[in-house]
């Protein structure tokens, strides 16, 4: 099997000015900071994110919002940041806000191939006005488009050198579903490990779908949360 480690720079060097990239976690269980911090370090511009929340003021996302280098958020709740708050509600930043689940279902649909699916949720509410509305058998649905990214960006407890990947508490939360659904995926682990050292049963997501691993090797204060 392919050995796919590499440093962090080395892996966020491939995503390109304009990216639409999917961040994993849930609050910050699951965010891969020592990737997002070298996305800022590198500079890259205009991205298009992809993520169940917004983070916390001064973690996470919330630090490219910062850096003005995100052009588009698609999240399900922003409540926990006051900046991108104000600038959604001033429209100087593009935020998509979606139902975890149809967000959840939208990803899984492009990582499978399906180009999206039928809904009742947010029907009656201004949550469908630009949507596409289709009608089965006499009943209103809404269609929800897949959605897919250039990039995946994830964090594990532990990955083999191919990728195969063991999450921490809620912080499998989307990681699997967006490694599946981007076309390129870079997972930062706090642990990486040869091939075979991870018992099969262990594995919460498979390496098929991983392009490069990168170990952490500086663990920040947003890492204490998770695993002081």
């Amino acid at each position: 099997m392919k050995d796919k480690r590499c440093d962090i720079g080395t892996a966020i060097a491939r995503i390109p000015h304009g990216a639409s990239v999917m961040v994993s976690g849930f609050g910050s269980s699951g965010t891969p900071f020592s990737l997002i911090d070298e996305l800022i370090n590198q500079g890259q511009q205009e991205l298009t994110l992809i993520k169940n929340d917004a983070n916390e003021d001064g973690i996470g996302i919330d630090k490219l919002v910062k850096s003005s280098q995100v052009k588009k958020l698609y999240a399900t709740h922003i409540g926990l940041n006051t900046m991108v708050m104000k600038l959604a509600e001033s429209g100087e930043m593009d935020v998509e806000l979606i139902p975890q689940g149809i967000m959840a279902e939208r990803i899984r649909c492009a990582g499978v191939g399906v180009p999206g699916f039928l809904s009742i949720i947010g029907l009656d509410i201004e949550y469908a006005k630009d949507k596409s509305i289709v009608e089965v058998e006499g009943e209103k649905y809404i269609y929800e488009k897949a959605l897919g990214a250039d990039f995946a960006i994830v964090r594990a407890e532990i990955s083999d050198s191919f990728g195969n990947m063991r999450f921490n508490t809620a912080g499998i939360n989307f990681a699997p579903l967006m490694a599946q659904a981007a076309d390129v995926t870079l997972v930062e682990a706090k642990q990486v490990v040869d091939i075979g050292d991870i018992n099969p049963e262990d594995v919460h997501a498979s390496g098929i779908s991983v392009d490069n691993v990168s170990q952490i090797t500086h663990f920040t204060e947003e890492y204490n949360a998770i695993w002081r």
